[in-house]
């Protein structure tokens, strides 16, 4: 008689919530540093988004980081991020939560966002240096609720919605706002309108679906 064998089955994600994870996925590398070289090249040569299936101004703004991709070299994106997101002493533009939402660091919505992490079964990696209410660190979690991740099921849309409306939607649009109308963004003024428009739908989709 042959052994028993454990076999694990990946969750079904449909195509649709695929396309969407990778979206959070791509603007939280952008929001976490500055591409390297193969991921810049990667984003370059990208496909454009079809309108008549997720909208024009989605599309269009797609088309912008593209185009921004192509033309950008590693070095200009790094310094432009440095510029933008660490400064010296003060980043000009913050991408934290807590600071849009009370005018501080380390505020009540961190803890929010860390008592809503442990509930779901969420840890930070040990070796991650974002804080959890940074942009990046929030829209990571949001792919994570899609897809799923070694051994975390996906979540449904109920907990997804939960999670974007207390956690994302009262501060991302501000927190874009600021980094198009900055001088020192040339090169991730694309990418944040990108990231609003993207934000925009998903914000409408969960509306619907209430």
């Amino acid at each position: 008689m042959s052994e028993s064998t454990n076999v694990a089955f990946r969750p079904y994600v449909s195509p649709e919530d695929q396309g969407r994870a990778n979206f959070y996925a791509l603007l939280s590398r952008l929001f976490s540093d500055a591409p390297d070289e193969d991921f810049l090249r990667a984003l370059a040569s990208a496909s454009p988004l079809p309108t008549e299936d997720v909208g024009a101004p989605l599309a269009q703004a797609w088309g912008k980081v593209i185009a921004v991709a192509s033309a950008a070299d590693v070095e200009a994106m790094q310094e432009e991020y440095d510029a933008l997101f660490i400064g010296i002493g003060k980043a000009p533009l913050n991408l934290h939560a807590s600071h849009h939402l009370t005018g501080f660091m380390m505020e009540q919505p961190l803890a929010d966002v860390r008592a809503a992490n442990a509930a779901l079964g969420l840890v930070a990696s040990e070796n991650t240096r974002l804080v959890d209410d940074h942009l990046a660190s929030l829209l990571e979690t949001m792919r994570v609720l899609i897809t799923g991740f070694d051994g975390f099921l996906p979540k449904s849309l109920d907990v997804q919605r939960h999670y974007f409306d207390k956690h994302i939607s009262p501060w991302y649009s501000r927190c874009f706002t600021n980094i198009v109308k900055s001088p020192l963004a040339n090169l991730y003024a694309p990418v944040a309108e990108f990231g609003s428009e993207f934000l925009s739908l998903e914000r409408e989709q969960f509306s619907l679906g209430s």
